[in-house]
């Protein structure tokens, strides 16, 4: 069983983390519109747009 080092967890997990948001690019950016000029109510009234960030990212 071979093991990653620190070092190269580290940067797959970059790597990973910047293809989703990539990928995920429209979805964060409706949520981020659907959010701006809103403070509590965020939570219920973005919550669809929000399950679909989580979707994409899971991808």
């Amino acid at each position: 069983m071979n093991a990653l080092s620190r070092r190269e967890e580290e940067t797959l997990l970059k790597t990973v983390k910047a293809q989703a948001l990539k990928e995920c690019d429209p979805f964060v950016k409706d949520f981020a519109d659907c959010m701006s000029g809103r403070l509590i109510s965020v939570a219920w009234a973005c919550k669809d747009k929000l399950k679909l960030v989580e979707a994409c990212m899971v991808k």
